[in-house]
């Protein structure tokens, strides 16, 4: 009876903490990025009572005979299957789609987690705001390129204080020279002013000036000035259709120093200008040119205004100019054995020997994911298995009970034997 009694109790306190693993399951449903657990049961030793013997001549032999002594935790492993994808609409969110975890550190400690609910701080760190410790990603450089061979660091995003400007390169024009237009007594001469872009993204206007020659036929002179200054010229010849050749450019170049009337002297501005889509077609009288600007690709300064991530863990800001910028991009980390890792609550893992070295890459590289941006994970309890299995456990709890109850009873009999 007594060693009933005991086996009865490890059996309850096996199912007790089955119990403690499920009310945890069952508490976090709503935690994002939450992995639930589950608790796998083995028998203790068994006491021999008789052994077995092999068969010799006649005898068949006889199994043995054991007495199992209980049950024990033989683990509590963590379920990383992956949870369900909610849309949030925070940029600063993010959920992985994958094997990967998010790399945090605190400069002491680093320690890894699914949960993506980040936000930014007042200096424009990527940080988890209920531990304050920073996100770890590779940040790119200033032309926007990341080198994803360098050792991840905090993430940065200055909302609100970074600038960015770029200066013209190309310009497009489009329009109509009227083929109809004098060159006698004197040259027809068509002037238009373009808005082009320096170094320092300030604003500079070109004034551009197209001139009719009587020969050769069909051919158009055109000079660029800034400031009352030559800054470039050419000829524009065009076919008997009307139309030029594919890639009639020619190029401004702009002294820096002739732009200096502020004080700060920009670098050199030189673009060129695309004739191609200019044409030399009638319109019926002496006037009627059309000339105009189709696009330029310079801006002014502009701020940046907000971020988005995309699904290789880029963080690409967008500025108030219209011009975007890579700033960073999130690392992931793959462990040899994820079930090595341990808890560290706040939903964060902690590597350990079991699990291996973190190995840490960018997104879309080994087994790490991909990353979507304004999207959390979900906890990954299934509430129907949850509750079946506390239906079990709790079936359990009582038969074990049971157990020490008939135990007792036996035992209280055997007493009253004595009577």
């Amino acid at each position: 009876m007594g060693m009933a009694m005991l086996t009865a109790v490890t059996g309850l306190q096996s199912h007790q903490r089955r119990l403690d693993v499920i009310a945890n399951n069952i508490a976090n449903v709503n935690t994002v990025g939450y992995r639930s657990s589950r608790v796998l049961f083995q028998d203790l030793f068994s006491q021999l009572l008789r052994g077995g013997s092999a068969p010799v001549g006649n005898f068949g032999g006889s199994n043995p005979q054991q007495v199992g002594l209980g049950v024990r935790i033989a683990s509590i492993d963590v379920n990383h299957q992956q949870g369900s994808l909610l849309s949030t609409g925070v940029s600063s969110d993010l959920a992985i789609q994958g094997n990967g975890f998010f790399v945090l550190s605190d400069g002491q400690k680093t320690a890894y987690t699914r949960d993506g609910s980040f936000d930014l701080n007042s200096n424009g760190l990527l940080i988890d705001p209920a531990t304050g410790m920073r996100v770890q990603g590779y940040i790119a450089d200033d032309t926007g390129v990341v080198n994803t061979d360098q050792p991840p660091r905090d993430i940065s995003i200055p909302i609100g204080s970074a600038g960015i400007v770029r200066s013209t390169t190309n310009v497009y024009l489009i329009g109509n020279l009227n083929a109809n237009a004098p060159t006698t007594p004197t040259p027809t001469t068509v002037t238009r002013t373009i808005e082009v872009y320096d170094s320092l993204g300030t604003a500079r206007l070109i004034t551009l000036a197209f001139t009719k020659q009587a020969t050769p036929a069909n051919q158009w002179t055109w000079e660029a000035t800034y400031d009352s200054n030559s800054v470039g010229s050419g000829a524009l010849n065009f076919s008997t259709s009307g139309t030029l050749p594919l890639r009639t450019t020619g190029t401004v170049t702009i002294p820096g120093a002739l732009m200096n009337t502020t004080g700060s002297q920009p670098e050199d501005l030189t673009f060129n200008i695309d004739f191609t889509e200019i044409t030399q077609l009638s319109t019926g009288s002496t006037i009627g040119s059309d000339v105009t600007v189709r696009s330029q690709d310079g801006f002014p300064r502009g701020v940046l205004e907000s971020f988005n991530i995309g699904a290789n863990g880029e963080i690409v800001g967008v500025f108030s100019n219209g011009l975007t910028r890579v700033f960073a991009q999130v690392a992931l980390a793959t462990f040899s054995n994820v079930g090595g890792l341990v808890r560290d609550g706040n939903n964060m893992f902690l590597e350990t020997p079991a699990s291996g070295v973190a190995q840490v890459g960018p997104p879309r590289s080994g087994s790490r994911g991909t990353v979507s941006g304004g999207v959390l994970e979900s906890s990954n309890v299934d509430l129907g298995t949850e509750f079946s299995s506390l239906i079990v456990t709790q079936r359990g709890f009582q038969a074990n009970a049971r157990t020490i109850t008939a135990a007792d009873t036996i035992l209280q009999e055997t007493v009253n034997l004595g009577r």
